[in-house]
């Protein structure tokens, strides 16, 4: 009798052992994982242990974001991005509220190590918003409209590449062609004759290495979903096929690494200091006030400044352009619209100019709705908090990231009547063009695009340059329009490669 009572106890010792362990185990995965960071952090998806919730996101995050928002959560919510918690702003309020009221707390990015791996927290898009990032980025866009921008000497240069886009699209005649090199290295002499004081031959195989590295940064079909789902679970990199893309990531880098390199040495002995020709120039000329060990004012810097100028100064202007070649192409009606008021406001001689924007409200209508319609960074790049703040009425704790939902503003039923449909006309009223601040494809507040401007000036220029003087029509060797409601989805939203033709318009 006394062996089966100490048998019982024995059994239910290992029961209660059991029951112990398993609360206990319930206790940590709350701890660790359920609990919300602070009691009044935004309420949100929490996933999966290890995974969190982007397994569930699909191949457009920022629409099954968005949904989640929308029929849940509401605008100010948390997800659980792999490990990490991080809130997603996703309408205009409070993404003002965040990046414009508390612009100070915004102005840093979290740590992103698979960027960090080469540019060693470097350059303009990727670095901590610390005092000596702030100091240079002050300096470059001072420097910048030293240099022209925002100024007419800018728009006649603008003018004069549109002009070679124009020629280069004549010498396609009317062939189907795939026009994302053209166009590219065509935008990419823009940025290149303020930063390096220079346009390149097109035919120069070093430039074209550099703009093809460009594309494949962010936009490369094979490896952009992989290389999103290693900005979450970086320890992947070991793994194929995430090892593979992490490789052309970063070689693709160091193709445009080693050619900023080559031009930087060329104007170390050119230099001028009494008459700056360029970018380069201006920041050689400011880097002899400063010491490297004690400001971000040193070759590296510019290195890295120079990679992401020319990234960004390429890669979104390209690809808008892209998707409006493919507008254009779907909806014929609405390119000869717009093609008559030019050739009404123009005529055969006249060059388009930044002037004629008034007179021209079609043209700005189809340029903001496809700014609305195709968002070209839809998630942004994400900020970090610098201190705890309070935005639509939650505690957003400090070091905690940030991400704004572009698209999911300009996908929002509230702004925008059917916001599946591209329609240029619910930005026309009276006959006139009215200008939407909630369309924000460039971002707002800290950190937004230093090229905002320019980008601008080049959609408008090459635009109104390329429909008065082409009729833009699919390939006809083709059985169906290439895609205009889908696409490469990364940290860009960018077309599949497709081609055109370029139809000379006649003329009178």
């Amino acid at each position: 009798m006394f062996s089966i009572l100490i048998e019982w106890l024995n059994s239910w010792s290992g029961v209660m052992s059991v029951l112990i362990g398993a609360l206990t185990l319930c206790m940590v995965v709350y701890r660790y994982w359920w609990k919300l960071p602070h009691p009044r952090f935004p309420p949100g998806v929490r996933g999966i242990p290890i995974l969190g919730a982007t397994p569930f996101f699909g191949r457009y995050p920022q629409e099954t974001i968005a949904k989640w928002s929308r029929e849940k959560y509401g605008p100010v919510m948390s997800v659980r991005f792999g490990q990490q918690d991080a809130v997603v702003l996703n309408d205009y309020e409070s993404i003002h509220e965040a990046l414009v009221k508390n612009i100070n707390v915004f102005h840093t990015r979290p740590s992103c190590s698979i960027v960090e791996c080469f540019t060693e927290g470097y350059g303009f898009g990727f670095a901590d918003g610390h005092k000596k990032y702030l100091e240079v980025r002050n300096f470059s866009l001072a420097a910048l409209r030293g240099l022209g921008m925002g100024r007419h000497s800018m728009e006649m240069r603008v003018s004069g590449v549109a002009q070679d886009l124009v020629q280069r699209l004549e010498d396609c005649r009317g062939q189907p062609t795939d026009v994302k090199m053209l166009i590219g290295s065509t935008v990419c002499n823009v940025i290149s004759s303020v930063v390096f004081g220079k346009s390149y031959d097109y035919d120069d195989k070093a430039f074209q290495y550099a703009v093809q590295c460009s594309f494949d940064c962010f936009g490369d079909p094979e490896n952009s979903e992989y290389l999103n789902v290693l900005f979450f679970y970086p320890k992947l990199r070991f793994f194929p096929p995430f090892k593979r893309a992490l490789e052309k990531f970063i070689k693709v880098h160091q193709g445009l690494i080693d050619f900023n390199q080559k031009e930087i040495e060329e104007h170390e002995k050119n230099l001028d200091e009494n008459e700056p020709a360029d970018f380069i120039d201006a920041f050689l000329i400011e880097m002899k006030k400063h010491s490297p060990d004690t400001t971000w004012f040193h070759k590296t810097q510019l290195l890295h400044c120079l990679c992401d100028m020319f990234v960004a100064g390429t890669e979104t202007s390209t690809n808008t352009i892209l998707w409006s070649m493919l507008a254009l192409i779907h909806f014929p009606e609405v390119q000869q619209n717009i093609y008559k008021e030019i050739h009404k406001v123009l005529g055969e001689h006249v060059i388009p100019s930044a002037d004629h924007g008034d007179k021209l409200p079609l043209l700005r209508a189809f340029i903001q709705e496809l700014y609305r319609y195709r968002t070209i960074v839809p998630m942004s790049l994400q900020h970090r908090a610098s201190e705890d703040v309070e935005i639509g009425g939650y505690l957003i704790t400090k070091d905690t990231t940030v991400s704004t939902n572009i698209d999911a503003i300009h996908q929002d039923e509230k702004l925008f009547k059917n916001p599946k449909e591209f329609n240029i006309y619910r930005h026309i009223e009276g006959g006139k063009f009215v200008f939407n601040k909630k369309i924000i494809p460039f971002g707002i507040g800290a950190r937004s695009c230093l090229g905002e401007k320019l980008a601008k000036l080049e959609i408008f220029i090459f635009l109104a340059n390329i429909i008065r003087r082409f009729e833009i029509l699919p390939d006809p060797k083709s059985k169906c329009l290439p895609p205009f409601k889908d696409g490469i989805s990364g940290l860009l939203y960018v077309p599949f490669r497709f081609k055109m033709v370029a139809k000379p318009r006649l003329v009178n």
